[in-house]
């Protein structure tokens, strides 16, 4: 082998374990699975780091059964593409809380996504971004489809925010078709109040993404016409 070409396999050898070692800090949560989380960054794991490709903010209120509003906040809804594997990092977090004068303060202490299914999933989240409390672990539903973030040793409580929870995955394409739902409670024994966000980004195969696109695009078109 010439020396140009042992240069070459050296370099190709230390970029793909260059990629093995930066996901090792990310848990890598199969259907089933609990992991226990501590937080990382860009530099100890370069896969999460990438370019944003959506970044909403989904509204929220969590209101008790007389209808009385108890907590209101923002779930960003981040996908990044990850400059080194070419993938998709799925980075929700919980932001702009908000209790009420005169109701007991609530905590924030779960936060579950669904529509993971058939994807694999390392996760960690990120201490070099926005945000005050990370989850301390994070389980997968039997079926793969739900990721719980479990926020039991350091609960939000208004005004405090997540950091971003980042969701390495081995998908190429997203749409907003998931679900998130968002629990909170008085206190640690406190009665249970939950909220669900639907049009979640999650991922999709490439077919679906553009059929889901396309669809949303004719839907568009008929509500014009109509008005």
């Amino acid at each position: 082998m010439s020396t140009f070409n042992q240069s070459l396999l050296f370099k190709a050898v230390v970029s793909v374990c260059s990629c093995y070692a930066g996901s090792a800090a990310a848990a890598l949560v199969s259907p089933g699975d609990f992991a226990a989380l501590s937080g990382t960054t860009s530099a100890a794991t370069p896969v999460l780091a990438g370019t944003v490709q959506d970044d909403p903010l989904r509204a929220f209120e969590i209101r008790d059964g007389s209808d009385n509003l108890l907590v209101s906040g923002n779930l960003q809804d981040r996908v990044s593409l990850s400059d080194d594997l070419g993938t998709l990092v799925f980075s929700p977090r919980i932001r702009d809380t908000a209790g009420v004068p005169g109701f007991a303060p609530m905590e924030i202490f779960a936060l579950q996504i669904t529509g993971y299914g058939g994807y694999t999933t390392e996760i960690e989240f990120r201490t070099d971004g926005s945000g005050d409390q990370g989850p301390d672990s994070v389980s997968r539903s039997a079926d793969g489809e739900g990721l719980r973030f479990h926020y039991n040793t350091s609960p939000l409580l208004p005004p405090d925010e997540s950091y971003f929870n980042s969701i390495l995955t081995d998908a190429t394409a997203f749409a907003p078709i998931g679900t998130a739902t968002i629990f909170a409670r008085v206190g640690s024994t406190g009665p249970i109040y939950t909220t669900t966000l639907e049009g979640i980004n999650v991922p999709v195969p490439e077919p679906t993404a553009s059929v889901l696109v396309l669809g949303a695009l004719g839907l568009a078109a008929t509500v014009r016409r109509r008005g």
